[in-house]
């Protein structure tokens, strides 16, 4: 079982260094692939041998897609630039394809996340995953012929995860691996309860059927501290 990494990046020389190196150190991964969506701040650079460099247009889907078109595994794992994935990340996911699963992703950990933090990990994001609902930032990991059959991720400019991630649910049993995946609270740090209430609303909005370009449009307008809604979900 070959087991291949794809990060996308778009400006992220800030994080794919400590990234790669941990990926370097992880039993079993036999493949990383970072699709890069037009950086300027030269995380392509950072990029080296044996890790794959693909270039794509920008946007987490279209990224997502192209890199797990130039991969070569037969068990695809997603993630952020900005994660810490445990280093035996391989055989937790092993283990649970072995076991009949068809994908599914990991416990979350925000250190340095404060209170939001806190509540996340131990309460928010725990519910929510026992109703199928996770995010990118949690470590998705897919069988490759499952991608393949439902159709990958879909290119929109947000919420790309949370389809994907509904369709794979429906395709068969899921993991809930006890990882952690830590991951970064910079997105939400400086504003905690304005982004949770912002968050709240693009997912019961999308729930309802807003559809991701109006919501992309709704984030942009009421979020100036930047970023994208999919990837401060958890």
């Amino acid at each position: 079982m070959k087991i291949c990494v794809v990060i996308p990046t778009l400006n992220e020389a800030e994080n794919i260094g400590a990234l790669l190196e941990r990926l370097s150190r992880a039993p079993g991964v036999g493949e990383v692939v970072v699709s890069d969506g037009g950086s300027t701040d030269g995380t392509p650079e950072l990029v080296r041998s044996p890790v794959r460099l693909v270039r794509s247009a920008a946007g987490r889907g279209v990224q997502l897609n192209a890199g797990a078109r130039a991969a070569s595994g037969d068990v695809l794992l997603f993630l952020h630039a900005d994660v810490t994935p445990p280093v035996d990340v391989a055989f937790q996911i092993r283990d649970a394809i072995g076991a009949g699963h068809v994908g599914g992703n990991f416990r979350l950990r925000y250190p340095g996340g404060g209170l939001l933090g806190h509540w996340l990990e131990a309460l928010i994001v725990p519910f929510y995953r026992t109703l199928g609902r996770y995010y990118g930032d949690s470590g998705i990991f897919v069988r490759r012929d499952v991608y393949e059959r439902v159709g990958g991720f879909p290119e929109v400019p947000v919420m790309e995860d949370v389809v994907f991630v509904r369709r794979m649910e429906a395709a068969g049993k899921t993991a809930y691996l006890p990882g952690p995946m830590v991951s970064s609270p910079r997105r939400w740090e400086k504003r905690p309860l304005r982004t949770l209430l912002l968050w709240g609303f693009m997912q019961t909005a999308f729930a309802f059927g807003a559809s991701p370009h109006s919501l992309a449009s709704f984030y942009k307008a009421h979020n100036s501290g930047g970023g994208r809604p999919e990837e401060n979900a958890s």
